[in-house]
C-alpha cells in the first residue's frame, strides 16, 4: 500500500457506562491519534458534566439545588438541557428529562445523594433563565442519560476538528456519527432475537437505537425497562428502534419518543428531518419519518 494512503485507525476504551469506539482516516498516524485523544477527551468531559451518577456533576447539582434557587451550569450542560426541552414540547412529554425518579424506584438510577425528595412534577416545571442559569419550580430528578450521549458523539466528533475529506466515526454503545466523504454500513443492534436484522448505511449522519428489552427488571405488577413514557408508564418492553438524523443528539432523544409512542412519533421525525427503524414483534419491521 502506498504509504500517503490514509490509514485507519481504530481506538476504544470504556466511557459514559459504555466502550466508546472511535476511527480516523489519516495517513499522517501521529495526527489521527491525536484527534482520537480530543475526541475521547470531549467525551469525558460530557460525561464530568452531565452524568447522573457523579456528586459533582451539573445534573447533581440542579438535583440538589434547583428547586431553591437558580443554578449555574456548564454552557454545553444549558444547551443539552434547552434542546431536551425543545425534543418534550415537540412531543407533548413523550420525551421527558424528569422521568429520573421513576427510574430510581425501578432500580436503574441510585438516589440522589443530597437531592430533595421528588415531586409530581414534569420537563415543565424546568426553567432555562438566561446566562446559563437553569431553576425548578418544584423538587425534580432530572436525567440526561436520554441524549447527553449522542451529544457527546458529536462533541467528540467536533473536538476532533478533522477537515471534511477525512473519514471519521465514534460509537458509543449503539450512538454513532459518521463523518467524512464515504458511507459507513451499519447492522442494526437489537436485543430481539430475529432471523434476519437489516443493514443500513449512514452517510455523513448519525444513528442512535434503544430497546425496552435492554435490562428488563420484574416487578409484581409486570416487566419494566429503563424507558419512561407519559405519566410515568415503562414504555418498549419489547419493541427496538433505531433512528437516523443528521445529528447523534436529535437521533438519541428521538429513539425515546419512537418506543414511547411509534404512530405519534412519525410527523415528530419529520420535523427533524429524521427517520426510524421500528421493530415490534406483533408487527415486525416498519419504517417511520421522514
Amino acid at each position: 500500500m502506498p504509504s500517503d494512503l490514509p490509514h485507519r485507525i481504530t481506538r476504544a476504551k470504556p466511557l459514559l457506562g459504555t466502550l466508546v469506539e472511535i476511527r480516523a482516516a489519516l495517513s499522517d498516524t501521529d495526527a489521527a491519534n491525536a484527534a482520537i485523544d480530543r475526541g475521547f477527551a470531549a467525551v469525558a468531559e460530557i460525561h464530568r458534566l452531565m452524568s447522573f451518577h457523579e456528586v459533582t456533576s451539573d445534573v447533581s447539582r440542579l438535583n440538589r439545588e434547583a428547586s431553591t434557587h437558580a443554578v449555574d451550569v456548564d454552557p454545553r450542560t444549558f444547551e443539552v438541557l434547552r434542546k431536551a426541552l425543545v425534543f418534550s414540547e415537540r412531543s407533548d412529554g413523550l420525551f421527558d428529562i424528569t422521568a429520573g425518579a421513576r427510574l430510581v424506584t425501578w432500580g436503574f438510577l441510585p438516589k440522589p445523594e443530597g437531592a430533595p425528595a421528588p415531586s409530581e412534577g414534569s420537563w415543565k416545571d424546568i426553567v432555562i433563565e438566561d446566562q446559563n442559569r437553569v431553576r425548578f419550580r418544584k423538587p425534580l430528578w432530572i436525567d440526561l442519560g436520554g441524549i447527553a450521549k449522542g451529544y457527546a458523539v458529536d462533541e467528540a466528533v467536533a473536538a476532533m476538528s478533522l477537515p471534511k475529506d477525512v473519514q471519521v466515526y465514534v460509537n458509543a454503545g449503539g450512538d454513532l456519527r459518521v463523518a467524512g466523504p464515504l458511507a459507513e454500513p451499519v447492522r442494526l443492534r437489537t436485543a430481539i432475537e430475529m432471523d434476519t436484522v437489516p443493514v443500513i448505511e449512514i452517510e455523513d449522519g448519525a444513528l442512535a437505537s434503544s430497546s425496552g428489552r435492554e435490562h428488563l427488571k420484574s416487578f409484581k405488577d409486570g416487566r419494566v425497562g429503563p424507558h419512561v413514557g407519559r405519566q410515568g408508564i415503562s414504555v418498549g418492553a419489547d419493541s427496538f428502534t433505531s433512528v437516523a438524523a443528521p445529528d447523534c443528539l436529535t437521533a438519541d432523544a428521538l429513539t425515546k419518543v419512537v418506543l414511547a409512542a411509534p404512530r405519534e412519533a412519525e410527523p415528530i421525525l419529520g420535523h427533524f428531518g429524521a427517520i426510524a427503524y421500528f421493530y415490534d414483534p406483533s408487527a415486525g419491521w416498519v419504517t417511520l419519518g421522514a
